[in-house]
């Protein structure tokens, strides 16, 4: 029994603690010249597969993107009032905008680079969520759906990326997984955060 439980154990580690870092050598010396950033849209996917609700799963994954954009910029910010970190996201109503005005609706054949110097902004952070289920009015999405889609796992990845609007090259890169069960966007993005912060490259403490 001690023996399965310590596998048990290990194997948990192993879903929740799965969060390479990529750092460029002088990422800190890159984060420090940067005062605004922006968060694009994440692409989020929900894992369940129904070909039936297609449309449905796909609507929903746009609104879990708006959510969890605007949870990262809120979190930004409020740390950013506090001082615990130096640089200020802009408004997510601001960046959508100005995307929207230039008619991008996806970032396929876009560089980062190209989307950064568009939003005016000195980094962009770009996102890719995996959501075992839906976050936002999860349950009406659940009813609305017909059986017979494949059960989804439990376990929830997001991986962050900055990307440096000057040489158009990602310094930073946080994988992150989790078998936790979450209720809102807001506290997977809190989770995300608390998880990836003593690795973020903001922190006013290193500021020099």
């Amino acid at each position: 029994m001690k023996k399965l439980l310590s596998i048990l154990f290990a194997a948990m580690v192993v879903v929740t603690s799965c969060e390479p870092v990529y750092k460029a050598a002088n990422f800190q010396e890159t984060a420090n010249q940067h005062r605004v950033i922006a968060v694009l849209p994440p692409k989020v996917i929900i894992e369940i597969k129904s070909a039936k609700e297609a449309e449905a799963i796909k609507n929903q994954e746009k609104i879990e993107s708006e959510r969890f954009q605007n949870a990262l910029v809120s979190y930004l910010n409020e740390n950013h009032t506090k001082n615990t970190i130096f640089v200020k996201a802009q408004n997510t109503e601001e960046t959508n905008k100005i995307l929207a005005d230039n008619n991008i609706t996806s970032f396929a054949g876009k560089s980062y680079q190209e989307l950064a110097k568009l939003l005016g902004v000195d980094a962009v952070v770009s996102s890719r969520v995996s959501l075992a289920k839906p976050l936002t009015n999860g349950e009406a999405f659940f009813t609305s759906l017909l059986t017979g889609y494949a059960a989804p796992s439990k376990i929830t990845t997001v991986d962050l990326s900055l990307t440096d609007t000057n040489s158009g090259k990602m310094f930073w890169n946080y994988n992150w997984q989790t078998g936790g069960t979450f209720i809102s966007t807001e506290k997977l993005t809190n989770s995300l955060m608390k998880a990836a912060a003593y690795k973020f490259p903001y922190k006013t403490k290193d500021l020099k």
